[in-house]
């Protein structure tokens, strides 16, 4: 092996190993492009994503062999979709396993109590049956019924159903950086890409939310 190139690989080497391995199992640098988790997530934040012993960021047969990590209503987590085993989603947990879920008139109810929910917001003035109403279902063993803040404007467990344990790859743990974008698909070509990230360079110091910075996502 050349010898410079050694060098190089002893001194950087092991770094570029840690940060593989940080990311991929620890703690992973994420932003959300849509306004589904308005207004505790908005489009454009970027955030740290827990990955510790979530099932979804492993191969299925090591899932057995992880602990368990619990799972409680009000938390936000990351998902890999049911519809696209390719995309991420960033929802809320709002039913548990083993419990009935109804919606009636926009508000949830659990087990026929009514749930209190702060973080759910609706700004559509008009109801619609399948979004405003649900159910009652019964949430199967190990699965979960997830929903956005923004209810109006959720694709979420209203339309795909329940998501898996073995779905779940993460937990948001606080803004490192926002900045103002519309909201738009996280699939884009490499044209889309490149012109986004210099926008993004361009209006860096204009269009950043510099308050947001810090923000515990709960």
């Amino acid at each position: 092996m050349n010898p410079r190139l050694w060098e190089w690989t002893k001194n950087f080497g092991p770094t570029i190993l840690f940060v593989l391995i940080f990311t991929h199992g620890v703690a992973q640098a994420t932003v959300v492009p849509t306004e589904s988790m308005t207004p505790t997530i908005l489009a454009g934040d970027h955030f740290f994503l827990d990955k510790v012993a979530f099932p979804g960021n492993y191969p299925r047969p090591l899932q057995k062999f992880l602990p368990m990590r619990p799972i409680e209503r009000g938390e936000i987590v990351a998902l890999w979709s049911p519809e696209n085993p390719d995309m991420r989603l960033i929802k809320r947990v709002i039913g548990l396993p083993g419990e009935t879920l109804e919606i009636r008139d926009r508000c949830v109810y659990i087990n026929g109590k009514k749930l209190d929910e702060p973080y759910a917001v609706h700004i559509d003035p008009y109801r619609v049956n399948s979004r405003d109403n649900y159910g009652p279902v019964a949430i199967p063993p190990d699965q979960f019924f997830m929903m956005g803040d923004n209810r109006d404007n959720s694709n979420d467990s209203r339309y795909w159903g329940f998501a898996p344990r073995e779905s779940l790859i993460g937990k948001p743990l606080f803004i490192y950086w926002s900045y103002e974008q519309d909201p738009d698909s996280e699939e884009k070509t490499v044209a889309e890409w490149l012109a986004h990230s210099a926008s993004m360079a361009a209006h860096f110091f204009s269009k950043t939310r510099w308050l947001r910075t810090g923000t515990l996502l709960r």
